[in-house]
C-alpha cells in the first residue's frame, strides 16, 4: 500500500501522525510499501491543492488529509475561498487517484474561543469529504468527550495547535487506523463512485520570471523568484489570484499585490517571536476577498507585484492583511521577496 499525507504541521512533527499511522497500519497486518508526505506546517488546504497539483507520484492507495486546524483563519475570513479550496483539494485527490481511499482527520485547537467556528468548519469538512466518498475521523470531538472523564483537555496538548507526543499522537494514530480498517473491512470504500465536480473553478499556478534562488532541506526543494525592493514585476494569471506561496526569511520584505483594481499587502517577514532553528520556512498566504471580486474567471488578469517596506512609496497600512507569525518589513537595504507561485482560480472553458 502506498500512502500519501497532505496537511499541516501535525503531519510533520516528530513522533507525529505521519510516522505513527504507518507503524500502526503495519502492526495491524497492512503491507505498507511507500509513505509520501507533502504536508507543510502553517499552511492550509489552498496550499495543499497547490502542492498536490505539483506532486508527481501516480500510484497512491490511501490519502490522509488534515487541515482542521490551519484552515480556520481562511474559513473565518473568506468562507467562499475556503469552501473552494477544500472542495477543490478533495476533487484533485479523486481526479489524480480515482481508486485511492480518502480519510479526512479532524483535529482542533486547544483554546475554547475557537471551538464554535471550528465546529462549523468541521461540519462542512465532513459534508465535503462524504461527497467525495471519503471517511471522516473526528479526533477533535473524541478528545473533547474524553476530557470530561480522563483529564483536562489541556493535558492532551503540547501547545495551542499540537498534541503531546508520542502518547497522545499514538492514541490518535491508533484511533485513525482502527476507524479506517473497520470501514475498509465493512466495505465502506468498495465500488466508490465519485462524480468529479467539473463546475468547480480550476487552479492556475503561475511563476514569476527573474532571478532564481533555490531552497532545500531534508523534506523539499523549492525554486523561487527573487523580487528586489521597489522594483515592480507585472505578469498575467488565469482568472482571479487567490494565494501567494513564498519562502520566508528573517529579513524578507512585504509584498504589495495589485490586480483588477484591488490592492493588498501581505507580509513575508517572520516575527522575531517566531524565529526558531530554521533559517527559512515555506509559506503560503491566501488572498482574502480577491475571489469575490468582479474579475472574470475565464479571463487573464494582470497582476503587479512589488516588494515594499514601511518606507516604500506604495506602503499603505490600511490594505495590509494580518497574517499570524508575520510582520511588516522595516527599511533594510538587502530586503527581498522569494516567491514560489501565484495560485489563481479560473473557470475551465467548455471544449
Amino acid at each position: 500500500m502506498n500512502i500519501l499525507f497532505v496537511g499541516g504541521s501535525n503531519l510533520v512533527i516528530r513522533d507525529g501522525l505521519s510516522t505513527l499511522i504507518p507503524q500502526c497500519l503495519s502492526a495491524s497486518g497492512v503491507e505498507v510499501q511507500n509513505v509520501f508526505n507533502i504536508a507543510v506546517g502553517a499552511t492550509g488546504s489552498l496550499f495543499g491543492l497547490e502542492n498536490l497539483s505539483m506532486f508527481g507520484k501516480k500510484n497512491i492507495d490511501l490519502v490522509f488529509v488534515e487541515y482542521g486546524i490551519n484552515d480556520l483563519p481562511l474559513h473565518s475570513n473568506d468562507k467562499r475561498l475556503w469552501e473552494y479550496s477544500f472542495s477543490a483539494l478533495l476533487n484533485k485527490v479523486s481526479e489524480k487517484y480515482p481508486n485511492a481511499m480518502l480519510v479526512t482527520i479532524l483535529l482542533g485547537r486547544r483554546r475554547e474561543r475557537f471551538w464554535e467556528k471550528q465546529a462549523k468548519m468541521h461540519e462542512r469538512m465532513s459534508a465535503i469529504t462524504q461527497r467525495y466518498g471519503g471517511l471522516v475521523v473526528d479526533i477533535d470531538s473524541l478528545l473533547k468527550r474524553k476530557s470530561q472523564s480522563i483529564a483536562a483537555l489541556d493535558d492532551f496538548y503540547l501547545d495551542d495547535s499540537h498534541y503531546q507526543s508520542p502518547y497522545v499522537t499514538r492514541y490518535i494514530s491508533e484511533t485513525v487506523v482502527s476507524e479506517f480498517l473497520v470501514a475498509k473491512e465493512l466495505g465502506f470504500f468498495n465500488d466508490k463512485k465519485v462524480l468529479l465536480d467539473n463546475d468547480l473553478p480550476r487552479l492556475g499556478l503561475s511563476s514569476v520570471s527573474g532571478e532564481i534562488k533555490c531552497y532545500e532541506n531534508s523534506r523539499f526543494m523549492q525554486k523561487t523568484t527573487v523580487l528586489k525592493k521597489n522594483e515592480p514585476v507585472v505578469l498575467s494569471v488565469p482568472g482571479v489570484p487567490v494565494g501567494i506561496s513564498f519562502i520566508s526569511e528573517f529579513d524578507s520584505c512585504s509584498l504589495l499585490i495589485e490586480a483588477g483594481g484591488k490592492k493588498k499587502i501581505i507580509n513575508t517577514k517572520r516575527k522575531k517571536a517566531s524565529l526558531g532553528r530554521f533559517s527559512f520556512i515555506l509559506k503560503q498566504t491566501p488572498l482574502y476577498s480577491f475571489f469575490e471580486s468582479e474579475l472574470g474567471f475565464s479571463d487573464m488578469t494582470e497582476v503587479k507585484l512589488t516588494a515594499v517596506d514601511t518606507n516604500s512609496a506604495g506602503w499603505d497600512a490600511s490594505i495590509m492583511q494580518n497574517t499570524y507569525g508575520m510582520e511588516p518589513a522595516e527599511p533594510e537595504s538587502n530586503s527581498k521577496i522569494f516567491i514560489s507561485h501565484i495560485s489563481s482560480c479560473f473557470v475551465k472553458k467548455a471544449s
